[in-house]
């Protein structure tokens, strides 16, 4: 029956259109056969990194605990008031990891543990660690490496009154890693030319020492076996740095004493003796004629052993004026250091990952950006003391 005429129609009924209809899950792909599955990028990444870097190529780093001080050491009177006993807060808890307890009263938050674990070093070196005993794990292969033709570097940073310096250097009853590596170096050099061991072609050694130092917002390079004036960095060069023939044991101990004369110290709360400049040795071998075997000359290897300025908290140092632009260059070539490092261990795990280079805005990290860049071998040594509240007195001669 028709509608009758004049009444309105009524509207369609509502469509409801889904935009998105849901889909059905596709099966994953039947995989062909005799074709193995392979694993994700970044574990394949890994795994080449690892598997393509020999061990001697890899940045090693090396931890040395110092020991802490006896009680009234060099003092003949007693204390007035009963001092709480030293509590020990970082220990070796294996030959490459060490456990770090935080006191309670420096604890922030209480649902943290109190002891964490940090392992990954070459070595650790307990605080009853002889300093021959770092010198054969740490720079006794850097000296036969440098002895047979290759350069290489060693650095030592850590905090202010860690005893950085005195592992570089030592004191004439217990001497450091410098006075070592001298005397493994003439000691090789004089049986090779006895015939004890393989005959090598005649070589001398150079010995060169400078500091860098801060010059109120910039940097400053001063020669330590001359009176001469600043010296200029050229890239990667120093012009007009001196360089000496060292012809014995005695006369390069004698070279680096005098240095070690005109280096810039200051005392501060932390540290009676404190380096306030970064000190860098450098040893060439110059070899005076070709390798008879191979018919090839040799070239020219350098070992640099670098002693850098501690980093300091200015809460500890009390430092103010001078002594704390010091501290503000210490830290910050410090700061530069580590994150040129950092970028280093990235790149050596993925290599697609370009190197950040800071090296521009330190002059240590100039001076050994051609060691870092081409991945030479190195001994890096990090010398970590444990804090307290109280001054340590130097390592005892």
């Amino acid at each position: 029956m028709d509608p009758p005429t004049g009444a309105a129609a009524s509207p369609p009924a509502p469509t409801t259109l889904r935009r998105n209809p849901p889909r059905s899950a596709r099966p994953p792909p039947t995989p062909l056969p005799c074709v193995k599955s392979k694993p994700a990028l970044s574990r394949l990444l890994d795994d080449a990194a690892s598997a393509t870097i020999p061990p001697p190529e890899r940045l090693k780093v090396f931890l040395r605990i110092r020991p802490l001080p006896e009680r009234g050491c060099g003092k003949a009177k007693a204390p007035r008031k009963p001092k709480k006993p030293d509590l020990v807060c970082l220990v070796a808890s294996g030959a490459n990891s060490v456990a770090l307890t935080v006191p309670h009263s420096k604890l922030v938050d209480p649902k943290r543990g109190r002891t964490e674990v940090f392992d990954g070093f070459s070595a650790v070196f307990s605080p009853d660690s002889s300093q021959h005993d770092v010198f054969t794990q740490v720079m006794n292969p850097l000296v036969d490496e440098f002895l047979g033709g290759k350069s290489g570097l060693l650095v030592a940073l850590g905090p202010t009154g860690s005893g950085k310096t005195h592992t570089v250097f030592g004191t004439p009853r217990n001497p450091g890693l410098l006075p070592l590596t001298l005397r493994q170096i003439f000691t090789a050099t004089d049986e090779s030319s006895k015939g004890v061991t393989v005959i090598q072609p005649t070589r001398s050694f150079c010995l060169s020492m400078f500091e860098i130092l801060s010059e109120g917002k910039g940097e400053r390079i001063l020669d330590l076996l001359s009176d001469a004036s600043d010296l200029v960095l050229q890239q990667s060069t120093i012009k007009g740095l001196k360089e000496v023939f060292i012809e014995s044991v005695a006369d390069a101990e004698s070279l680096v004493s005098c240095g070690m004369l005109k280096r810039s110290t200051a005392a501060t709360n932390a540290n009676n003796k404190s380096s306030r400049s970064h000190c860098i040795i450098t040893i060439r071998a110059v070899h005076e004629n070709a390798d008879v075997e191979s018919g090839k000359s040799l070239s020219n290897a350098v070992l640099t052993i670098a002693d850098l300025a501690g980093a300091e908290r200015e809460r500890r140092t009390g430092n103010q004026g001078t002594r704390l632009l010091e501290s503000n260059f210490i830290n910050n070539t410090s700061m530069v250091f580590g994150l040129c490092l950092r970028s280093l261990l990235e790149h050596q795990k993925n290599k697609k990952k370009p190197l950040e280079k800071h090296f521009k805005n330190s002059m240590v990290c100039l001076l050994t950006q051609h060691f870092l860049l081409r991945q030479v071998k190195h001994g890096l040594e990090s010398c970590l003391l444990v804090e307290n509240s109280k001054q340590y007195p130097p390592f005892p001669p």
